[in-house]
C-alpha cells in the first residue's frame, strides 16, 4: 500500500508537497486545487508501464490521461531546466517479485515462512521531454543486516547495485512488490504494483443500445469510461473468476461476477436482474436490466455498474481510482456505494475517491463510528482512511492540502504537523451550514 506521494514542480505543485495516504483515500476540495493532479501521477505510472513493462520513460499521453507535453505538466513558475520529481513511499516490509528479481537465501533462513523484509521509497524523475531517472532508494533490510553476505539480488534487463544497507535499481519491470514464501517457493500475493491500477473517470459512458465485444487484457479492468464492464460480465464465466468471499451477498456459494454484480446493484439501488447476451453473429452485446434496455431504467444503473464490477474483480495489492462516484445517484445510494467500497478496501485493495459529496464523507464517518460500536464487523478504523482537503491560499495563491482526521466517534478534526488536532478549515463541506445561516 502506498503511504505517501511527494510532488515537486508538477503542474500546480511548485514546492515539494507531501500527500499522506491510507487504505481508503478521499480527495475533496475546491475546483482546480490539485485533486486530479495527484491522481494523475499514479495514472502516468500505469500507462507508462502499459506502454513498455521495462520502460524508463514517462508516457504523458496514454490509456488513462492525456496531459500534452513536458511544458504542459511542468509548473509554470519554474525555469525550463528544472525537473519534475515524484516520490512514492511504502511503509511496509516488502520484497520484489521473483519474476523481476530473484532472491537467493542461505539455508539458515529456510525456517522463515514469509519474507517480509524491505521498505523504502520509489522515486521517478522527469527531465525535459525525454530523460527519466527511476530508482529504488533507502530499501532497508530489517532482519538480515548481520548476514547480508548470505543472500543477493539478481535482476535481468536492469542493474541492481548493493551497498551496505541500500539497494538501487536502474529499472524495475512493472514496479511490482510481492510477498514471497520460502517454504514452498511461491509468491503469496502482490503487495503493490503500479500497473495494477483501476481507473474510472467522471466521464463514464451512459446507457448504450449495444456494447462492443473485445478481447480481455491480462489486467482485467472496465476501462476508464466503464466501456468494458458489460464485456467482462459477458465473458468471465463462473469458473474463471470467483468474487472474494468477503464481498459476497446472499448465498456465499454463488460467487460468480455477474450474480454478485447484480446483488450489489440491487442492494445499492433497486433489485433488478442483469443479463448480457450476444446479438447473433455480430460483434456486439446487449445488456438488459430488469428485462429492459439500460436507457429505460435511468442513468444511475449505468453509472454505478463499472464501479461495482471493478470492486468485485480488484485483487489485494491493486488500486482503484474513481472520480465522482456519486454521479446520478440518490444520496442514500451514494452512502451505500461507499459502504461497498469500504468492504473492497478491507480486502487489501487501496481505494482513491475524488468527490464533492457530503454523503460520501458522511458514509466514511458513520463507518468509522460503527467500527467502534461493532468492532466484529471490521468496518473502518481512524487510521484506515485519509481525508484530504485541497484548497488555495488566497493571499499567497499557493495550493494547500489539509489532512482531516475522522476520530473513532466519527467526528472531524484538522490534523497538525505535531500530531494534535484542531478545528477543520473554512470551506470544508460547510456550504450546508452557510446556507442554513442565510435561511434562518
Amino acid at each position: 500500500m502506498l503511504t505517501e506521494i511527494k510532488l515537486t514542480n508538477f503542474k500546480c505543485f511548485k514546492e515539494e508537497t507531501s500527500i499522506p495516504l491510507s487504505n481508503f483515500n478521499l480527495f475533496t476540495g475546491v475546483n482546480g486545487a490539485g485533486k486530479s493532479t495527484v491522481l494523475q501521477v499514479l495514472l502516468l505510472m500505469r500507462q507508462s508501464i502499459e506502454s513498455n513493462p521495462y520502460t524508463t520513460e514517462l508516457i504523458l499521453n496514454g490509456s488513462c490521461v492525456n496531459l500534452g507535453s513536458f511544458d504542459d505538466v511542468k509548473n509554470r513558475d519554474v525555469s525550463a531546466s528544472e525537473s519534475i520529481f515524484f516520490a512514492f513511499s511504502i511503509n511496509k516490509k516488502i520484497i520484489f517479485n521473483s519474476s523481476i528479481s530473484s532472491l537467493e537465501l542461505n539455508k539458515n533462513y529456510e525456517s522463515i515462512s514469509e519474507l517480509d523484509l524491505w521498505y523504502g521509497s520509489i522515486s521517478y524523475q522527469l527531465k525535459n521531454n525525454k530523460n527519466v531517472g527511476l530508482s529504488i532508494s533507502d530499501m532497508m533490510v530489517n532482519n538480515l543486516n548481520e548476514k547480508r553476505e548470505n543472500y543477493k539480488f539478481s535482476y535481468s534487463n536492469g542493474v541492481i547495485e548493493e551497498h551496505s544497507n541500500i539497494v538501487r535499481a536502474s529499472r524495475l519491470h512493472k514496479l511490482e512488490l510481492v510477498e514471497y514464501d520460502i517454504d514452498d517457493n511461491r509468491i503469496r500475493g502482490s503487495i503493490f504494483s503500479f500497473d495494477k491500477t483501476h481507473f474510472i473517470s467522471a466521464d463514464r459512458i451512459g446507457p448504450q443500445e449495444f456494447y462492443k465485444k473485445s478481447a480481455l487484457s491480462n489486467f482485467l479492468n472496465v476501462g476508464k469510461n466503464g466501456e468494458f464492464a458489460v464485456n467482462l460480465l459477458n465473458t468471465i464465466k463462473e469458473d474463471q473468476l470467483l468474487v472474494n468471499e468477503a464481498l459476497c451477498l446472499g448465498d456465499e456459494e454463488v460467487r460468480s461476477l455477474l450474480i454478485q454484480t447484480q446483488a450489489w446493484i440491487g442492494k445499492i439501488l433497486n433489485p433488478l436482474s442483469l443479463e448480457t447476451k450476444s446479438l447473433g453473429k455480430t460483434n456486439f452485446l446487449e445488456l438488459l436490466i430488469g428485462g429492459f434496455k439500460p436507457s429505460n431504467v435511468g442513468f444511475g444503473y449505468s453509472s454505478i455498474l463499472p464501479i461495482i464490477v471493478t470492486g468485485l474483480i480488484a485483487k489485494p495489492g491493486e488500486k482503484i481510482i474513481i472520480e465522482n462516484p456519486e454521479i446520478h445517484l440518490h444520496p442514500k445510494a451514494q452512502s451505500a456505494l461507499i459502504e461497498f467500497l469500504i468492504k473492497v478496501a478491507n480486502t487489501g485493495v487501496q481505494v482513491f475517491i475524488e468527490s464533492h459529496s457530503d454523503h460520501v464523507l458522511n458514509a466514511l464517518r458513520i463507518a468509522t463510528k460503527n467500527n467502534l460500536l461493532k468492532p466484529e464487523e471490521n468496518l473502518l478504523k481512524p487510521e484506515d482512511s485519509s481525508v484530504l482537503f485541497f484548497s488555495q491560499n488566497q493571499e499567497t495563491k499557493v495550493n494547500e492540502i489539509t489532512s482531516i482526521l475522522i476520530d473513532e466517534k466519527g467526528k472531524l478534526h484538522k490534523k497538525t504537523q505535531d500530531g494534535t488536532v484542531a478545528k477543520i478549515p473554512k470551506g470544508f463541506f460547510d456550504e450546508w451550514t452557510n446556507s442554513m445561516a442565510k435561511l434562518f
